[in-house]
């Protein structure tokens, strides 16, 4: 073949192959490590995970009730104001002027309007969404 010899074909043949086969056995060797290191850090952070839900002093939970009756009480007292006679005064920008083509002869001011009634911030539904969710996840993971 080629005009080598067999012996010179067989040699470069198994050359060719030892290669292959080292070059194959060492991915494969890469790739245990590689599960190795991703098996350590995947019980290092089980560890980390186990270690916070351990982590359950009084102080700890304290912090959460705190937490937890600060938002009740602010949302109480914002949606049972009305029924003490109190108002609810609100910011808002209000923009004054006129644009014309490229010029821009608007300036903002911002204007507080009172408000009678039921009034609902922003950011009480987030904050029961996240009161609600925080104990049902602990609820969730919690051993029996």
């Amino acid at each position: 073949m080629f005009g080598l010899p067999v012996e010179v074909i067989t040699l470069l043949l198994s050359t060719v192959g030892g290669a292959v086969m080292k070059m194959w056995s060492q991915s494969q060797q890469d790739k245990a490590e590689q599960q190795k290191a991703l098996m350590q850090q995947f019980t290092a952070s089980e560890d980390s995970v186990q270690n916070a839900r351990e982590y359950n002093n009084p102080s700890a939970a304290w912090i959460r009730r705190f937490i937890v009756i600060s938002f009740v009480s602010m949302a109480g007292f914002i949606l049972t104001a009305p029924l003490w006679g109190y108002s609810t005064v609100i910011p808002v920008d209000v923009t004054e002027g006129f644009k014309f083509l490229f010029l821009d002869f608007t300036k903002t001011v911002t204007q507080h309007i009172e408000l009678t009634g039921m009034v609902t911030p922003t950011w009480l539904p987030h904050s029961i969404n996240a009161i609600i969710g925080f104990y049902f996840g602990q609820a969730m993971t919690q051993r029996r």
